[in-house]
């Protein structure tokens, strides 16, 4: 090998070795964390106007769950649950919103249009709804990133 040869590589690895331990130490640490799906019911409630203004309140102990959609018996057994006391801020809630609030989300009224939006108008306020989602619950302050919301009734009982 020329010293250009060694030198480069030393160079190279002199570069890329904190990189590579730290990405070592990175992947590590990913593997201690572990979110689980869950699924509760609950009223859903928005304080403000901001993107983490809705919440669901007196919700019930989730449970964990699979990643698929509610089926019709789950859909049943939730309208059964009694109200809980946990209180969970809801986060990925803009597809779960009516149109009209979707398009004024963000800036998805500059990609999406009025004809195009993808809105399901499941989570109303007042409402109670069954929810599956990412449960996120790093120092008490409990978070659910929504994958699925299911309208159970018009009030909250």
């Amino acid at each position: 090998m020329t010293k250009r040869t060694v030198l480069a590589f030393g160079l190279m690895m002199a570069t890329a070795w904190p990189a590579v331990v730290h990405g070592q130490t990175v992947t590590a640490r990913l593997k201690d964390v572990q979110v689980q799906i869950v699924q509760t019911v609950g009223c859903v409630e928005q304080r403000g106007d901001d993107a983490g203004g809705w919440w669901l309140t007196r919700a019930a102990e989730p449970t964990v769950a699979k990643p698929d959609v509610f089926d019709e018996t789950q859909v049943e057994e939730a309208k059964d649950t009694a109200p809980g006391s946990r209180e969970f801020q809801l986060i990925g809630v803009a597809e779960f919103l009516d149109a009209k609030s979707l398009l004024e989300w963000g800036d998805r009224a500059q990609f999406t249009t009025a004809d195009e939006v993808n809105a399901t108008n499941a989570l109303r306020k007042g409402h109670t709804v069954l929810v599956k989602g990412l449960l996120i619950d790093p120092d008490g302050d409990a978070r659910i990133n929504l994958l699925s919301v299911v309208g159970l009734a018009d009030t909250c009982s």
